[in-house]
């Protein structure tokens, strides 16, 4: 299974399973999340939610494997089914909780922004690089600029370069940096714990109303960034960035 939900107590812990892939989001790990949000919604006992990634990261993004054998209208449907299942973690009841380390690249990012809280290593590898393969980033933009101003969202946008933890922390898309060798998870569940101990109706009602409050407004940006990235995806430039992913992928297997 390309994700894991398993109890520890109060706090359900969802794990990304395709380490051999970077944790990347394909259809079917999209498909098994949306799955377990939809039980989330129901159920009472699991109070928080913490979300980690298996291998050496937590997500690279979308799955250019994937991506490079549809066509640009299949791919942009693969793009709004990402954004709606990244963005059900705002909708659920639980609060929930990224637990980011080694990397979190592109939709991986988005991922984890699309979270109610952050706890990401000194050290992981956070950015956007979109931009330097031809194609802009898609659903999570908006959620983005709501982060962190749009003055920082803009520069990562567009340059594409990583940014280090402590800046992530210092705009506010990290809620805590965790020094290096030290465990993220496990920093995660204690902030969980913390929350776990609070009356649910309380909490669920407060992300019902940044929902109403925000939630069209993510969607309907988040579907323009799908459609502007199917253009993107026909150009001469995006097109030999998926040729040269291809090949690079061809000489690893």
């Amino acid at each position: 299974m390309p994700v894991n939900l398993e109890r520890s107590g109060r706090i359900g812990i969802l794990r990304l399973q395709r380490p051999e892939r970077a944790n990347a989001l394909n259809r079917q790990l999209l498909e098994s999340l949306a799955r377990v949000q939809e039980s989330l919604r129901a159920d009472r006992e699991t109070r928080v939610l913490v979300t980690s990634g298996e291998g050496k990261g937590f997500s690279a993004g979308s799955d250019l494997d994937e991506i490079a054998r549809l066509s640009a209208e299949e791919a942009v449907e693969h793009q709004l089914l990402e954004g709606r299942v990244c963005r059900s973690f705002l909708s659920i009841p639980q609060p929930t909780i990224a637990a980011v380390h080694g990397y979190a690249l592109g939709g991986g990012l988005f991922l984890a922004a699309y979270h109610d809280f952050r706890i990401i290593a000194a050290g992981a590898r956070l950015g956007l690089p979109e931009v330097k393969l031809g194609w802009n980033p898609t659903f999570g933009m908006a959620r983005l600029i709501r982060l962190v101003g749009v003055s920082a969202a803009t520069r990562w946008l567009m340059s594409g370069d990583e940014f280090p933890a402590e800046e992530a922390r210092r705009l506010g898309l990290a809620n805590a940096v965790v020094d290096e060798g030290s465990d993220v998870l496990g920093q995660a569940l204690d902030l969980g714990e913390r929350l776990a101990v609070l009356p649910g109706a309380g909490l669920a009602a407060i992300k019902e109303a940044l929902w109403r409050e925000e939630g069209v407004g993510f969607e309907r940006t988040d579907a323009l960034e799908a459609e502007t990235f199917g253009r993107c995806l026909n150009t001469p430039e995006a097109q030999a960035s998926l040729l040269r992913y291809q090949a690079a992928r061809s000489e690893e297997g």
